[in-house]
């Protein structure tokens, strides 16, 4: 991914944007956008305004750090038993608020690469519904890797640390896991067939889609071993029923566009089409599609037209 920090002013905006369904995809949009505005500085500023907009808007925002009075203590004990509650114990348990406590205690100690990677282990172990466990958590990595540096303020970094903690725990420690019940794969198709099943069965606003993309952008943080198994993870995502009900197939679009064409069908996906902050992550995604693999460009066409005109593909 690109990141010329053109858009550097919304950061302040992505590290204070909290959850209210699921996980924020502020940071994932911010990392999107820039990359976009990489590929395709030509677009009209209202695209990027409007863009802009959601990413200020979309989710609520905090002030600031949250129980900061606690963040700096060097344990948390029970006072009738004196026992220790270390980070891991309150992370296991999905205990909040004191999970913020626990994860930058974690990373103050092994860090933040180390606690990725443990979570990467848990991510690519079994799929679950709409695929964040692999697209949000590859997404705070490259926000980590490619926004945040030895230069950013401290608080920057705790508020990142508090976004990746609402997510890990209500990912991996809620309790309220969200996996579904798995298709039978008898064999996993290499990369170019899942990538394919993914654009013809998008699922809502191209979650398939994102997976798989932001698979391939932490491809080269993964051991063969948890590759494989992303790819089965996928494989599960793509032929999965949601609700016991066949998906609706996106066929490829029959007329064939060039860059030019692409920029102006963007433009009313932009302007006119549902607004919602994947509008963004998704156009970053078919981007890297029409860029990497131009023998699927009439299935991102597809992809395009469908998403304009809603959130989900109709029959």
């Amino acid at each position: 991914m690109r990141n010329d920090s053109h858009f550097i002013e919304l950061v302040p905006a992505a590290l204070h944007s909290v959850p209210y369904i699921s996980s924020s995809h502020v940071c994932k949009a911010y990392l999107a956008l820039e990359n976009l505005y990489a590929h395709k500085p030509n677009w009209p500023d209202a695209i990027w305004d409007y863009c802009a907009s959601i990413i200020r808007n979309d989710e609520p925002k905090v002030d600031g750090l949250i129980i900061n009075e606690l963040l700096d203590l060097e344990t948390i004990e029970d006072p009738t038993s004196g026992r220790d509650f270390g980070p891991n114990y309150i992370l296991r348990r999905g205990l909040m608020p004191l999970s913020y406590w626990a994860m930058r205690k974690k990373c103050m100690e092994s860090g933040f690469k180390t606690v990725f990677d443990g979570y990467l282990d848990q991510a690519v172990d079994h799929p679950r519904f709409l695929g964040h466990e692999i697209s949000v958590l590859a997404s705070y990595w490259n926000f980590y890797s490619l926004v945040l540096n030895d230069q950013s303020p401290t608080e920057h970094l705790d508020l990142f640390l508090q976004r990746f903690t609402e997510f890990a725990v209500f990912t991996f420690h809620s309790g309220k896991e969200t996996v579904f019940e798995h298709p039978e794969i008898d064999e996993v198709p290499p990369e170019d067939a899942i990538l394919k099943e993914a654009l013809i069965n998008p699922g809502f606003f191209g979650h398939n889609i994102l997976a798989f993309v932001w698979t391939q952008r932490i491809k080269p943080m993964m051991t063969d071993e948890q590759y494989q198994s992303a790819l089965y993870s996928l494989t599960v995502m793509n032929r999965w029923h949601e609700f016991g009900e066949p998906p609706i197939l996106l066929a490829p679009h029959t007329e064939t566009w060039d860059d030019a064409t692409l920029d102006e069908h963007f433009k009313r996906y932009f302007l006119d089409g549902p607004t919602n902050i994947h509008q963004i992550t998704l156009a970053d995604a078919l981007m890297w599609v029409w860029n990497h693999a131009p023998e699927y460009r009439n299935h991102c066409a597809a992809n395009v037209l469908c998403f304009t005109e809603g959130t989900s593909p109709k029959s």
